[in-house]
């Protein structure tokens, strides 16, 4: 393509992404809205920003967008569909790796993901070599089940249809249907998140082979990894509507952790849970009400690494700079 051709274009996406972030946040007397993309069955307090209409109270019309998978959430937030999403944390470095120009700027949730099982000789992690194991090859969280084996157990895993007896065998199987194939014998133990877990264990009896929590702490760790956090794109580092919709997670997370009730109500009605199952989802989910500090930036990091040692992440995450954080006005 002729170079000048190219320039022009170049030309006209700049000015398109400047007039849609002008419309975004400057002052026309209009109420502005934010796009938020999160995943189809994707639990957060983005669930209680929507439902408490949040948006109204701190300025903004705030409009949710669900994606079936990860990668359209990635695909959106490349070409300007949302404005801000919740992701994982180690999807976060991807895309920043990747040259998506995002920013975090808030923790959601801790690590919630479990190892489970049905079998009475499988009680942990050591137990899985030579075993059939239901994942979801795709996502961060098996990423983070292959490190996690081979930093604190030293066990590897065998990703070929072929069953080992050295190494842990993965099935891929979809998220929809991974706590079936445990449940008739498909494989021996499967690796998930919420609320699969609580469904897994509170309808189907299956028994924790163990948590991420407790492999983070194996690890020498503190406190709990995180697993969810906000970013936006780059462009609305700094806006006062940043500054204001992140005032609104702070304080849909301090609702999540103080109204057991309505959370639970929540749950039940978005995710088709009954009450049983959301209170044990409840009661095992941690969620931040700190948008981001420095203690949580190092959290951030030390996941990253994690992702990278389990082969998520392309190459070594300590490069990612500083710019990649943002804490909003307030903290």
């Amino acid at each position: 393509m002729d170079k000048r051709v190219v320039a022009i274009l170049s030309i006209i996406i700049i000015l398109l992404a400047g007039l849609a972030i002008y419309y975004l946040v400057s002052p026309r007397g209009e109420t502005l809205t934010i796009r938020a993309g999160t995943l189809q069955g994707g639990i957060s307090t983005l669930d209680v920003m929507e439902n408490k209409s949040l948006g109204e109270k701190y300025g903004f019309n705030l409009q949710v967008l669900r994606f079936q998978k990860t990668p359209d959430i990635i695909a959106a937030l490349s070409n300007g569909e949302v404005d801000v999403a919740v992701i994982p944390a180690e999807m976060a470095a991807k895309l920043i790796q990747s040259n998506v120009n995002v920013t975090i700027f808030a923790v959601d949730m801790y690590q919630n993901q479990g190892i489970l099982t049905l079998s009475s000789d499988i009680n942990s992690p050591e137990d899985l070599v030579g075993r059939k194991v239901g994942v979801v090859a795709a996502s961060g969280t098996y990423k983070m089940f292959k490190a996690y084996m081979g930093v604190v157990y030293n066990i590897s895993v065998n990703e070929e249809s072929t069953v080992v007896s050295d190494k842990i065998n993965i099935v891929n199987v979809p998220p929809p249907l991974i706590v079936d194939a445990l449940v008739n014998g498909d494989v021996d133990a499967i690796v998930i998140w919420e609320p699969f877990v609580s469904v897994a264990v509170v309808k189907h009896d299956a028994r924790f082979v163990a948590n991420y929590s407790e492999l983070w702490r194996k690890m020498g760790k503190s406190g709990d990894p995180v697993m969810l956090v906000w970013v936006a794109r780059s462009e609305l580092v700094g806006s006062k509507i940043l500054d204001n919709l992140a005032k609104a997670r702070e304080e849909a997370a301090k609702i999540w952790v103080s109204d057991k009730d309505y959370t639970l109500s929540l749950l039940i009605s978005l995710y088709n849970l009954d009450e049983e199952v959301a209170n044990f989802l409840y009661n095992r989910v941690k969620i931040s009400t700190v948008n981001l500090n420095g203690d949580l930036e190092s959290n951030i990091r030390e996941v990253w690494w994690l992702a990278w040692k389990g082969g998520y992440l392309p190459e070594d995450p300590s490069t990612i700079g500083e710019e990649a954080f943002y804490i909003p006005e307030g903290g």
